[in-house]
């Protein structure tokens, strides 16, 4: 009866614990994608990297590219 219980444990744990693995690896993911996001925009605004606002997107420029 120990044995039986004591697998059932077990397997309850693995399992929390690649449910866990897998949800904070999408959530990262999610972040990750949203710093980029920001860290782009702001380069945008503050005048490090040249872009055009074409249809809700940023178009990224060449620095020695002239602008349309």
């Amino acid at each position: 009866m120990f044995t039986t219980l004591s697998i059932i444990q077990w397997l309850l744990l693995g399992g929390v614990a690649i449910v866990g693995f897998l949800f904070g690896r999408d959530m990262s993911r999610h972040e990750t994608e949203e710093v980029i996001e920001a860290t782009i925009v702001a380069l945008i605004k503050k005048r490090f990297v040249r872009a055009k606002l074409v249809d809700g997107e940023y178009e990224l420029y060449e620095y020695d590219e002239k602008k349309l």
